[in-house]
């Protein structure tokens, strides 16, 4: 089975996504930390400017900025990405016989490594404003698994469609445009008064969550858990049927 091949060849995807880091910051001094510099500068100056405009207290506000977008750009990014993750590799997958898995882990893993990187700022935020997770910290350790999971099936499902329909990455790149104003990275659900809980009609909103609130010490709902489950479990049984019926096409349709 190629899910089965791909993980037994896990020195393959690991050394692959690690090597497209240090390739596509060859030359530069800071390399990927570039981007969590400007993660950083982007957090400092929203954070006081929309903390001004929208009246935050920026000892809450900050934090909860920094923590959403370093969230977001892992999602936006393995979206994104995973579009053209198959076509990106064309050269590689129709030249030697390789599992296609191998593609999507290597994608995740070298998200998941950006995502590292930028929790610098998280540090940086949280010893400025003096927060302590504490023992609520620790969940973010399911709540990271649970994204993860839910990387991989956005992969192997819109890098599927996308090898096929080549008009749905430039859909998915304003879809997500939209979605990051509409997800609560920016702004915080309480603005919303006795309709905060509209925010949660949005899946990006149980995922963010998941992230941002055991690293300010807070415990998600049950309810922020459940439909995250939910989401995970619909996803990967679609994304599992659209795989497993068309991934013998996806080296013809390159």
């Amino acid at each position: 089975m190629d899910m089965s091949e791909a993980l037994r060849e896990y020195e393959l995807w690991v050394t692959m996504g690690i090597q497209d880091l240090k390739r596509h910051y060859r030359r530069s001094t800071l390399g990927p930390l570039w981007l969590t510099l400007s993660l950083a500068i982007l957090v400092v100056a929203l954070g006081s400017l929309y903390g001004e405009l929208m009246n935050r207290d920026y000892q809450r506000y900050i934090p909860h900025l920094a923590l959403g977008f370093i969230t977001w750009q892992f999602i936006q990014g393995i979206i994104t990405d995973g579009c053209n993750i198959f076509i990106k590799n064309r050269n590689w997958l129709t030249n030697v016989r390789t599992p296609i898995m191998v593609f999507v882990f290597r994608m995740v893993w070298e998200h998941l490594i950006m995502m590292g990187h930028h929790m610098l700022v998280y540090i940086g935020v949280a010893v400025t404003f003096a927060i302590y997770a504490g023992l609520p910290g620790l969940l973010v350790i399911p709540g990271l698994i649970l994204l993860i999971l839910n990387a991989v099936w956005v992969v192997m499902l819109f890098g599927t469609l996308c090898t096929r329909f080549r008009d749905i990455p430039q859909l998915v790149q304003s879809l997500m445009r939209i979605a990051f104003f509409l997800t609560p990275i920016i702004w915080m659900p309480e603005q919303l008064g006795t309709r905060a809980h509209l925010a949660f009609f949005n899946p990006f909103t149980y995922f963010v969550e998941l992230i941002r609130a055991p690293l300010l010490g807070e415990v998600p709902s049950i309810y922020t858990w459940m439909l995250a489950l939910g989401v995970t479990v619909l996803g990967w049984s679609i994304a599992w049927l659209v795989f497993v019926r068309f991934r013998g096409r996806v080296t013809y349709w390159l």
